[in-house]
Order: C-alpha cells, then sequence, then structure tokens
C-alpha cells in the first residue's frame, strides 16, 4: 500500500513539472503569440527579440513550474525580462520573482488595444504599467512591485496611458481589424523560424 501511494504522489509530481522539452513544444507553437507582448513592453523589434531570446532561455532553466502553468509563467517572464532590458530591474530580481500574482478582470475590450500602436507611443513607464496592469490584467500592487515603483506612481502612469490611447482607438473605431500596423511588426516578418530554431541551440 506504501509503494503505492508513493508511486502516485511520484507520477503526479512528474505529471505537474514542466520540462525543458514542454517549453520547446509551447515556444515551437507560440512564439509569434509571445512576440507582440515583447514589442508592446519594448517598442522597439531589437529589444523584443532579444527580450523573448531571455525569456527562452529562463524558461528552460525553470525547473520549478506546473505544465498547466507554461504559458502563464512564459508571459510573465517576457514581462521580467523586458523590464530588466529597459533598465528598471536588477539582474537579481528575476531570480526573486515567485510565481504569486493576481490577475483582475477589466471592463474594456482588450484584443483592440492589444493591437493598437498607440500603446506603443507611449512613455517606457506608462507603457509598461499599462501593458502589464491593463492588458495583462495584473494587480496595481503587482505592477508596482514589479516596477519598484509606488502603486500610486503606477496608477498615475496608468491613467495617462489610458487618457492618451483610449481617445486614439475610440477614434479609430472599427478600423483596429486585427493586426498591428505593418511598417511596426515588419521587424518580425520572417523570424518565426529563426526565434523558433534557437530552442534547439538554447537547449543545447
Amino acid at each position: 500500500m506504501l509503494q503505492l501511494e508513493k508511486h502516485v504522489v511520484s507520477r503526479k509530481q512528474k505529471d505537474l513539472g514542466a520540462t525543458a522539452e514542454d517549453f520547446e513544444q509551447f515556444f515551437a507553437k507560440d512564439t509569434t503569440d509571445l512576440f507582440p507582448l515583447c514589442l508592446q513592453l519594448t517598442a522597439d523589434a531589437e529589444k523584443a527579440e532579444s527580450c523573448l531570446i531571455l525569456t527562452m532561455r529562463d524558461c528552460f532553466r525553470s525547473n520549478s513550474v506546473a505544465k498547466r502553468c507554461v504559458h502563464t509563467w512564459a508571459r510573465r517572464m517576457v514581462i521580467l525580462n523586458a523590464i530588466r532590458l529597459l533598465g528598471g530591474m536588477p539582474n537579481e530580481i528575476l531570480g526573486e520573482s515567485g510565481f504569486e500574482f493576481h490577475l483582475q478582470p477589466s471592463d474594456l475590450s482588450l484584443e483592440p488595444l492589444r493591437e493598437s500602436p498607440a500603446v506603443l507611443t507611449l512613455p517606457d513607464i506608462d507603457r509598461l504599467a499599462f501593458v502589464i496592469c491593463v492588458l495583462e490584467r495584473y494587480s496595481i500592487l503587482d505592477g508596482a512591485l514589479l516596477l519598484r515603483k509606488s502603486p500610486q506612481e503606477v496608477y498615475d502612469a496608468i491613467a495617462r496611458a489610458k487618457s492618451h490611447v483610449l481617445p486614439v482607438e475610440e477614434q479609430r473605431g472599427n478600423e483596429t481589424a486585427a493586426t498591428f500596423p505593418c511598417n511596426t511588426y515588419g521587424a518580425f516578418s520572417g523570424q518565426g523560424n529563426k526565434l523558433e530554431g534557437l530552442c534547439g541551440s538554447i537547449l543545447d
């Protein structure tokens, strides 16, 4: 009976823990889904690519992430690496950032906002706060901890971002169909195979 229980626990642990291969499969399918988030956060194509590569490397090295959380964890690592690339987070903070964070409900239509070029024109702090707390639905407290700002500073940054982005989107109306402008995302055109190929080289 004891042996059976140990076997069950061992199987559960194996089922729950994500491996480097799990992340490799995830990135092979979802690289093009994560890159827009990298670009929204950094507003720079080269930094966005670096952010994605760093995220892949960090995820492959993760050893305590549940399989069911692979997608959520990858997006969180994108956020952490974007903040680091923009100079807002010391390297060691990445290791201190746990998995506990709280997603908030939203009364906004998020998809058009995720496709809005107006987000890319925001100052760094306003853009980061807007993407993290509005588009990714982190709480203001979680955003403040990540950005090393006070909750009030994050709240003010979100308010400034909304005052710029929302009127632009209202004016664009239904014209914000389903893609970012080609001149913005053209930098990623044809890069899918290149970045997917990095999965193997990072694991080597």
